[in-house]
Parts: structure tokens; sequence; C-alpha cells
């Protein structure tokens, strides 16, 4: 419990750093708009509000005994959902501009729909299939946010395929 209170008061610290260091370091935007800057800014402020209200609920929580034993088991941790859903996270970041979003994001939709617990083929196909879709519609045709089409064969696909939506 000591630990988590620790993280959180330490992330808090950290992300107020990063408040003034974005402050810094990007440039203002214009009079009456909200630049990236201060979008980071906004993000970064809730996230510290978040984070203080985390530690006082786990501070309340334990009536005063806060102790500070550290239980680590390796096989709890690797076969936590979190971390196998951080491990999915990462490899989509890392494999999306060779495979393109519209394969990566399904394939990311169908990993994860499976971790948290859906088990009918069915319902993954068509859920993932169609959220893709969606978030395409969303950032390309609405935006204009042209979004990675991958490289040979993937690019391929992905232009076949963006026809027909």
């Amino acid at each position: 419990m000591a630990l988590e209170l620790l993280f959180n008061l330490g992330l808090a610290v950290f992300f107020i750093y990063c408040y003034f260091y974005v402050g810094s370091t990007v440039p203002q935007s214009a009079p009456g708009t909200l630049g990236g800057g201060q979008w980071s800014q906004l993000l970064l402020v809730l996230l510290v509000i978040s984070l203080l209200v985390n530690a006082y609920k786990i501070v309340r929580n334990s009536n005063g005994n806060i102790s500070f034993k550290f239980n680590f088991n390796l096989k709890k941790f690797v076969t936590n959902k979190m971390f196998i859903g951080s491990v999915i996270m990462l490899v989509y970041s890392y494999v999306l501009d060779k495979i393109g979003f519209l394969v990566g994001s399904v394939i990311l939709f169908l990993l994860y729909s499976r971790l948290l617990g859906e088990k009918r083929i069915r319902v993954l196909l068509l859920s993932s299939v169609g959220c893709v879709i969606l978030l395409y519609l969303i950032f390309d045709v609405v935006l204009g946010i042209m979004l990675p089409r991958g490289t040979g064969i993937f690019r391929t696909l992905a232009l076949f395929i963006e026809q027909y939506i």
C-alpha cells in the first residue's frame, strides 16, 4: 500500500515537472485558441488531480497503518492482464507503420477483446472490423488525417480496402 502511495506521489511530481517543461518549450498559440502545448498541460493537470485524489483515498483507507511490504511474484506479474495489454500495445505501436492502420488495428482489437474475455468469434470479428472502420471514417474522412497504410502487401491490401470504405 505504501509503495502505491509513493508511486502515485512520484508520478504527480513528475507530471508537475512536465507541465512546466511543456510550458517553457512549446511555442504559445494564438490568443483564444488551445494549441498543442495547452492541451498537453490540461491533460497533465487532470493527471495530477487524479493521482492526488487516488493518494488521498489510499491514505484514508489505510486507517493510519501504512506498511512498506514488498511482495513481488514474477509469474503473477507476467500473467497480469495489464502487463499483457501493455505488451500488445507496445508491439502494435512498433508494427503500425509496417502493417498499416487497418490490418494492425483489426488485430489489436481482436487481441484486446479476447484478453478482456470475449470468446465468441463472430462478435470478436464483427466488433473489431466495425470499430476499425468507424475509426478510419472519423480520422480519414471527417478529420482528414491520413493513417498509416503499411508497406508491401499490406499497403496494397489497405488501398484495396479503402476503395470500398
